[in-house]
């Protein structure tokens, strides 16, 4: 093959180099980036209040929401016998359950987000 212009032949293919050029500098740059931001979530106190990460322990923040949020459950007995004074307590906390679950449709309602409720 005859070369009829100025310019030596490449021998090569310099795109090939290019290429792992480029993946090794985006893999340097995703572990400095990452580095980076778990230094800062670290430095910051954020990693202290994340209770999400497997056996974070975060009494402070389930206390208050444990015993603001929850009521005590009721067990219906599995055993003994059943009467009025036992049928009338069952219905009770039924009852407290089912206005639980009115309040919180409520709450869902699309009239929450009007003009007037919202001082717009």
């Amino acid at each position: 093959m005859e070369n009829n212009s100025n310019e030596p032949l490449e021998k090569g293919n310099k795109g090939a180099h290019n290429l792992v050029i480029l993946g090794i500098g985006s893999v340097i740059i995703a572990l400095a980036t990452s580095l980076i931001s778990l230094y800062l979530y670290h430095s910051s106190g954020d990693i202290y209040l994340d209770c999400s990460l497997p056996g974070a322990d975060c009494p402070s923040a389930r206390a208050s929401s444990d015993d603001n949020n929850r009521e005590k459950v009721y067990v219906f007995s599995d055993s003994g016998d059943i009467n009025t004074t036992v049928i009338n307590e069952y219905l009770q906390e039924i009852e407290k359950t089912a206005e639980r679950i009115n309040n919180t449709i409520e709450a869902l309602d699309s009239d929450v987000l009007t003009n007037e409720s919202l001082g717009i």
